[in-house]
């Protein structure tokens, strides 16, 4: 026999042996109506089952056994039993409620539905519950009626869901010695409420159960929150507990630990001791609370592991499937608390409750949890049972499992948009986002529908992802008429709600001068706040500012510590900036090719177009590898691909200035001419016009091409271009021009467009005769090999302009070109071999 046991029966012996009789012990207790000692309690059950035991009659027995079975008493009594003492404790009560059940005592049905609702997790039992206020309403019973009505009302405990119908069950249970059918009905009307007028009306109506019984005061104090009145609000929480309210206790411990009652002189921890009383009356959310609130203090203070296990612990053991999801949560990712077979039974026993969230839970562990074995198969099951349920973020996870390719083949890719439109539906803040997401990024988007569901984000949520992904659209009109402006609103709105990627998008704006005039300095600014913010893409804009002097000074040494830091933060298109540093070598590290080449590729391998092309000049002009002509035009052609001129460009070089033997000239034509398309010209394409090579003759294209290359800043188009107009290609002569085109490549370090620089200024051509700059540049050419000017600067000797008359001079310099392959200094020598004798 138990301890509780024993103490029980020891009660029942002093009450049969005492001096006084059952009937006066019976009203002593009744009377004093006070239980907070448990063993008061234990006393006043056992009275009350010596008198059913032993036939004693008398309405005092009645009397005394609804009293220690309302107001939270029966609840009180058992809250700190141990595990044994608390089932027999709980046979006892059961036995008490048949007896009276038995002797056609009805209210007793409700008792009895009421000890399996809050029993403990082994007691509990929802269908036991249901079967008894069933049995208590077919009994008569209007305190069971109150309890059908309000199971109707929700549709709970198996109850086919009417609201009318319930409403009127309960205000038609009202009777003298039925406690809930009011404060039922107080509940619901008022929660049913749109305005404060209605509320107090309500309030109004109910008036004598809240100021004349007092009972039902957390509804009155929930009134005055919605109203801001927060000090009536808390006066009246402290007159239900005056008058023993569980759940004003509760609603007082909230609002402390949540910090709303701050203002009012409460520090957090204040908060405690009243959700512990209304746990002990029967709330075991208000345990969940307790446990809560330390394990995620308010203030943002250190978590309190132990109190809030011992909490959360004590919730779970109430049946609060809340409880049970917090410990399996801290049980599977806490290091320091890490238990997997009890988190996994915690999620079980919150799954056989019907917790759609304990079932997300598990599979999301089935799934991701690294001490797991994975399981797709049963996670995809628990999912789909969630969704069935209602539950609004199964849906969003299955749409992600097939978006990632968890669930399904890469064929059912799409089938994730099936469930994020259920998740939508029901109004699921993910899966809206995925939602608008899927029909904005994908292969063949529905811009409509996109912005459809980002406006619902927005509405519903505020949402900082919604919001930024209607600003990139009206940027620059996609999908929506563009309007930077409100652009701009919904990316402030995002950033001041913590949502960093959002100052990455108005540096953007303030860079490119969306709105305003460009304000490089600002952009730089917002990329600072995103890099503080550890994002990455703000780290790699901050680092490109520092690196070019974008708004600020440049500092290339920050620059690539930056540039490193984004990349470690997963910002792949730092590879190419860190390659072009060291080939560089900039940025505080000394040019290494190896490093370069390393960088380069890992970028180009991962598919970014320019990489592909860097990578492919590093092997077709062996920077920092053996040259490879077959794997630079394999780089270069991936680059074209994906769409990059600078290759579309580089491989008609490659053609056209022949790298290989027999080469292929014509095939460097389409590719100038695809590049072109993208706004990308090169001397080369003018080549191919004015040299016919791949396309006919058309020299007049020809010099319009290499105007637009010569506005794309390419030296050779100068040159080419500046001979245009020495020559009359494609456009009348015109010495001046030549002259200007040739002399800025000339100047630029091109000796054969200075050769003919040294020509012009010697003849006078297109410029007053200048015979000493014209040497200057005739003997750079010269010296470099090129015939015409050496050609020219033996004239020079031989008639003596601008240098002393020197024969000798004049003859070298006319050998020289001749070797070269001039027929002018040929004729003058007889012929590039004869040498002076």
């Amino acid at each position: 026999m138990g301890e509780f046991n024993v103490k029980y029966l020891s009660y029942i012996s002093e009450f049969a042996n005492g001096q006084e009789s059952l009937t006066q012990a019976a009203q002593l207790y009744f009377d004093a109506d006070d239980y907070a000692d448990p063993i008061r309690w234990f006393k006043a059950h056992a009275l009350c089952m010596l008198a059913q035991q032993t036939g004693k009659e008398g309405t005092i027995f009645q009397q005394l056994y609804e009293q220690i079975n309302e107001d939270s008493n029966r609840e009180r009594s058992s809250f700190y039993l141990n595990d044994k003492d608390y089932a027999l404790w709980f046979d006892d009560v059961v036995l008490l409620n048949q007896l009276f059940i038995d002797k056609g005592y009805a209210k007793a049905y409700t008792f009895m539905h009421e000890l399996y609702m809050n029993a403990r997790y082994g007691f509990k039992d929802e269908a036991k519950a249901a079967e008894y206020i069933i049995k208590g309403y077919e009994a008569g019973d209007k305190t069971a009626q109150a309890f059908v009505g309000y199971n109707t009302y929700y549709g709970n405990l198996g109850f086919e869901q009417d609201a009318e119908k319930g409403l009127a069950l309960i205000e038609s249970s009202y009777a003298p010695d039925n406690r809930s059918g009011k404060l039922f009905a107080l509940n619901i009307k008022f929660h049913s409420c749109g305005s404060g007028e209605e509320a107090a009306a309500v309030l109004e109506e109910y008036h004598d159960l809240l100021h004349v019984e007092k009972r039902g005061l957390y509804v009155l104090a929930d009134y005055y929150l919605r109203e801001g009145e927060d000090q009536k609000a808390l006066e009246t929480y402290l007159e239900g507990i005056q008058y023993n309210s569980g759940y004003c206790n509760y609603m007082l411990g909230l609002m402390i630990s949540n910090t709303r009652f701050a203002p009012l002189g409460y520090e957090i921890e204040q908060g405690a001791p009243y959700l512990q009383v209304g746990f002990e009356h029967g709330i075991a959310y208000a345990g969940f609370v307790l446990g809560y609130y330390y394990l995620y203090p308010a203030d943002q203070s250190e978590p309190q592991f132990d109190k809030a296990i011992q909490a959360l612990e004590r919730a779970a053991l109430y049946c609060s499937n809340e409880a049970l999801l917090e410990l399996a949560i801290l049980y599977l990712y806490h290091n320091d608390y890490k238990n997997i077979d009890k988190a996994m039974e915690y999620l079980d026993r919150a799954i056989a409750a019907k917790s759609t969230r304990a079932r997300n839970e598990k599979a999301i562990a089935l799934l991701e949890h690294q001490d797991l074995e994975r399981n797709v198969e049963e996670a995809q099951a628990l999912l789909l049972g969630s969704m069935e349920l209602g539950d609004d973020y199964a849906p969003y996870r299955l749409g992600y499992g097939y978006q990632v390719g968890e669930f399904g083949t890469e064929e059912e890719f799409d089938k994730c948009i099936e469930f994020y439109e259920v998740a939508a539906e029901r109004n699921n803040g993910l899966g809206i986002e995925y939602a608008g997401r899927y029909y904005r990024y994908n292969e063949n988007p529905d811009l409509d529908k996109a912005i459809a569901y980002y406006e619902k984000g927005v509405e519903l949520y505020n949402s900082n992802y919604c919001k930024v992904e209607l600003a990139m659209m009206l940027e620059r009109g996609y999908g929506l008429e563009a309007n930077p402006t409100q652009a701009e609103q919904f990316y402030q709105e995002a950033l001041e709600n913590n949502y960093p990627f959002a100052a990455v998008r108005l540096g953007y704006m303030y860079e490119d001068g969306l709105v305003g005039e460009v304000d490089a300095e600002k952009a730089r600014e917002h990329f600072e706040i995103a890099a503080n913010a550890d994002l990455a893409e703000g780290m790699y804009q901050l680092a490109r500012c520092n690196r070019y002097g974008i708004g600020g000074a440049e500092d290339r040494a920050l620059a690539f510590e930056l540039f490193e830091k984004a990349l470690e933060y997963g910002y792949n298109d730092a590879n190419v900036d860190l390659a072009l540093a060291y080939e560089e070598g900039s940025g505080g590290v000394e040019e290494n090719a190896a490093k370069a080449v390393e960088y380069m590729t890992t970028a180009a391998e991962i598919g970014f177009s320019y990489a592909q092309y860097k990578l492919g000049c590093y092997y077709l002009y062996a920077y920092g590898l053996e040259k490879d002509l077959e794997l630079a035009k394999y780089w270069l052609e991936k680059a074209r691909e994906n769409g990059s001129a600078l290759a579309m460009l580089t491989l008609g070089d490659y053609y056209l200035y022949g790298y290989e033997e027999d080469q292929p000239y014509d095939l460097a034509f389409p590719y100038y001419e695809e590049a072109e398309q993208r706004g990308y010209v090169s001397e080369g394409l003018g080549i191919c016009y004015q040299f016919a090579i791949g396309v006919e003759r058309d020299e007049k294209k020809a010099f319009q091409f290499y105007k637009i290359a010569v506005e794309r800043g390419y030296d050779a188009a100068y040159f080419r271009l500046g001979l245009c107009y020495y020559y009359a290609i494609g456009t009348e002569k015109d010495y001046v021009e030549a002259l200007y085109y040739l002399r800025e490549v000339a100047d630029r370090g091109n000796l054969e467009a200075a050769g003919y620089v040294g020509v012009m200024l010697v003849k006078g051509e297109g410029v007053a005769q200048e015979l000493a700059e014209g040497i200057a540049y005739l003997e750079q050419a010269a010296n470099a090999g090129y015939d015409s000017a050496q050609y020219e600067l033996g004239n020079c000797y031989l008639k003596g302009e601008g240098v002393e008359q020197n024969d000798e001079l004049a003859l070298h310099w006319y050998q020289q070109a001749a070797e070269n392959g001039n027929e002018d200094a040929q004729k003058i020598i007889g012929g590039p071999r004869k040498r002076r004798r």
